[in-house]
């Protein structure tokens, strides 16, 4: 599988230092490349050259002052979500804030579906309700600088974790909390969102911002995480430091972005645990949103008959036996399948009126009260 997207990492409103050593970057750049190699979308590009008379700022929360700041003629090349990043004080029990960005632009219907939806379809509607996709041109992440922070890629150490933290705030990032897609999913205080529904079971709590605190998944295998281990979902209000590994995303998590839009799909090695003439045995790290089927061929030509029979996911290590393993040479490989959930309804294009030129203004939406250390 080859990696959709990219998430760039920009330090230029990092006027505190906070990122002021290697390790530190290297941390952060970890979760973002964690991040782009799972996600698939096809973004296109945000240029003013491609659509003539038009404009564009990018608008987001400066990560160093808290203030709003604008980033005339940005140039978001195709398949890239720009992250600004940096530190300040943020007072209390709080961590860390993130979330995407917003615009101040002037044009026509073209050009605004470009800046809002980058070539999605149901993300490229001006009303919110109508939603049903998400993507962003990027957005800004602040990190609470007085704090001491373990920036450890593997494990936990003292201070605060953080890869926990910087996965999380890259979520908000990438719509869990902060997409209009995840609001239109939101009832009677749950978020229903189909892939989430398969992975919890049922409608798990949830508000405009995150997952309830009681809500738990199964850790996803990522940065020292056992995958399957029972855990807290990762977008919850509220981040503990205990155990000897991280909590990082979770089948839960991930799924949400399922739910938002993005198309999410891991990579999945098939790993062997006994290869010998009487028994063949394997497993892999498995998704709720995902299908697995092992299959064998003698020769490398055919896989069609012989392996395992499709199954769903769970979020778990999964594993499977071939019960009789051929006579001579057998090779097998791992197929993967996205869950076929219902599709949400695509928003109707916009009024003719929309082709009028104007100028529109949105704002950057950040979660109030977020990643508050919960042993505070």
């Amino acid at each position: 599988m080859v990696k959709a997207i990219e998430i760039r990492i920009d330090y230029t409103y990092d006027t505190n230092n906070f990122f002021d050593t290697q390790q530190k970057r290297d941390a952060l750049e970890a979760v973002a490349e964690f991040y782009g190699s799972i996600i698939q979308d096809k973004l296109l590009r945000i240029d003013e050259s491609d659509f003539g008379s038009v404009d564009w700022s990018a608008v987001l929360t400066h990560p160093g002052t808290g203030n709003s700041q604008s980033v005339p003629g940005l140039v978001v090349p195709a398949d890239v979500v720009i992250v600004y990043v940096g530190g300040r004080e943020l007072g209390g029990s709080t961590l860390a804030r993130a979330g995407p960005g917003g615009f101040s632009a002037s044009g026509t219907s073209a050009w605004f579906q470009r800046i809002r939806g980058r070539g999605q379809p149901g993300a490229e509607t001006s009303t919110p309700t109508l939603k049903t996709d998400f993507a962003t041109w990027g957005g800004s992440m602040t990190f609470d600088m007085p704090r001491t922070w373990n920036f450890s890629q593997t494990e936990n150490g003292t201070g605060s974790e953080f890869i926990t933290v910087a996965l999380h705030e890259m979520g908000h990032i990438l719509g869990i909390g902060t997409a209009d897609h995840w609001d239109n999913q939101l009832a009677d205080g749950a978020f229903t969102g189909t892939a989430v529904v398969n992975s919890h079971g049922s409608a798990p709590l949830a508000d405009s911002g995150h997952f309830h605190e009681s809500i738990n998944s199964k850790l996803f295998g990522c940065f020292g995480a056992s995958h399957g281990t029972p855990r807290p979902a990762l977008m919850l209000p509220f981040i503990s430091d205990n155990g000897s590994n991280f909590d990082v995303v979770t089948d839960l998590d991930l799924a949400a972005l399922v739910d938002i839009g993005w198309e999410v799909r891991p990579p999945t090695p098939l790993r062997y645990t006994e290869l010998s003439p009487l028994r063949a045995s394997f497993n892999w790290n498995s998704v709720s949103f995902q299908t697995y089927q092992v299959q064998r061929s003698p020769d490398l030509g055919s896989f069609a008959s012989g392996g395992s029979a499709v199954g769903n996911g769970n979020g778990a290590i999964q594993f499977w036996s071939d019960p009789s393993p051929p006579v001579g040479k057998a090779f097998y490989r791992l197929a993967v399948n996205d869950v076929s959930f219902p599709a949400p309804l695509i928003a109707a294009p916009g009024a003719i009126a929309d082709d009028e030129y104007r100028h529109i203004y949105q704002a950057p939406r950040n979660v109030v009260d977020c990643c508050i250390h919960a042993d505070e």
